[in-house]
Formats: structure tokens, sequence, C-alpha cells
């Protein structure tokens, strides 16, 4: 199994070989949470070589996207995974049952192109070290993207949430790398900061004592955010949030 990041043009391929059964599904499972918690638009997926021991094991792909790609946006999914190239064995066992809204495409072409079709209409990216500058440098970063964005009402909240997470995330990373992504899609804005500490983010009302060390953070972000969450893989975890650009119509 392999991980090709193309993030650039929001995707990741993740190429899967060999016998998916009770033993390699947790591995399978794993990888593709990473995948989706580094915040691409789509997640495609080799399958050339891969067979199933029995067809239920296939119910991993919506389960994973359920899980990783919801996570990140309070329930509104902000990512798309694609299955290309099944052998024939294997695409006799792929049906709506056992794939939900994961689909499958006979080329890489094919996936490719239909990943394209769902791409986010803006995206900015950020690496950033675990240290003081950082949260000035992601406002900065954020409240370029929404004046360019034209969702300048959102600047002085989000630069704010993306501030709180950015500096949690120092505090907790140690000297690892801190990615940061900012995307409009749709109604809209999601912000999330992945860094290399497994650590949940503990809200300030659940550990009171945390007010007087400087815990009002997360509080700050539940104040601001239209809904925020905590996604954790193996080597890190992604704090999101995301803000309704327009408003709700009735």
């Amino acid at each position: 199994m392999t991980t090709a990041p193309d993030l650039a043009n929001g995707l990741i391929v993740v190429t899967l070989r060999g016998l998916l059964a009770l033993d390699s599904a947790p591995v399978v499972r794993t990888a593709l949470l990473k995948a989706l918690a580094d915040g691409p638009d789509a997640v495609l997926v080799d399958v050339r070589g891969l067979s199933v021991d029995r067809s239920s094991r296939l119910t991993i792909f919506p389960a994973a996207l359920r899980v990783g790609g919801e996570a990140r946006s309070g329930g509104e999914s902000t990512a798309v995974l694609l299955l290309f190239g099944p052998s024939a064995e294997l695409a006799a066992l792929m049906n709506s049952r056992v794939l939900g809204p994961v689909t499958v495409y006979g080329t890489a072409e094919q996936a490719v192109a239909a990943a394209a079709s769902h791409a986010t209409t803006a995206r900015r990216r950020l690496t950033l070290g675990a240290e003081q500058t950082a949260p000035a440098r992601a406002r900065a970063l954020v409240a370029s993207a929404c004046h360019d964005w034209q969702v300048d009402h959102l600047r002085g909240p989000a630069t704010q949430i993306v501030s709180e997470l950015v500096a949690n995330a120092v505090r907790h990373a140690g000297t690892g790398e801190i990615q940061l992504a900012v995307s409009l899609r749709g109604a809209h804005l999601y912000l999330s900061v992945r860094d290399r500490s497994t650590q949940p983010p503990v809200p300030a009302w659940a550990v009171p004592e945390a007010l007087a060390h400087g815990g009002r953070g997360l509080f700050l972000v539940d104040l601001y955010a239209t809904a925020w969450g905590c996604n954790t893989v193996v080597d890190g975890k992604t704090v999101w949030a995301s803000l309704r650009a327009t408003p709700v119509t009735a």
C-alpha cells in the first residue's frame, strides 16, 4: 500500500494491492483516514491489484468517508472518495449496498476527471513551524483569503478561530510542522490545522482550571464557528472549523 499526495491539485492517491481481509482492513482504514485528514478535495483509491475475501470488506470505504470526510466539517462531507481500476471479479462485488456514496471508475483518468468536477472553489495552504510567529502568519493567510474570495464579513471570526487553533497546535505539537488549510466550498468557509500531536483539544469548560492557563481559545472557537471538531489519526490530528459564508434561506 502506498500514498501519493498531489495536494497542489487537491488530490491524494492511495494504492492498494493484495487481499483485503480481517487482518489488513485496520491498516487500510488508517491510511484512508489519514488521507482524508490531510484535507484534499478527493481521495482516489487505486484498486487494480486488490482482492477481497468477502464483499462486506468493501464497506470499509464508505465507513472511512463517513468518519474522515464528515468529521472535519460537522456532518457536511467536504471530501470525495473514488475507487478506480477494479478487476472484473472485484467490480462484480461493488454495488451501492456495500459502497454507499463511494463511486467506482474504470480508469484513473475517469476518476481524476470526476474529482475535478467536485473541486473546491478555492483553497490555500501554509506550512508553519511550531513557533510564536505561527498564529500571526495564519491570521494573515486567512484574512487575505477572505478578502480575495469576497467573504470579508468572515475575516474577524475566521482569523480569531485560526489564531486559536494554530496557537493550540504550537503548544502541543513540539517541534513538528503544522499544516494549515483554508477553503471555500459552497455556503461554508473551512479551516483546518493539522499537527503531530495525537492529544485532542480539551475545551476550557470541560476543565475549568484551564481558563487560568490561557484556555479560552476553544471557548472562542466554539463561540464563532458554525461547527468544529477534531479528527485524530495515527501520527497526529486535524482540528477543523467551519463558518457559514452565506445566510440561511427560508
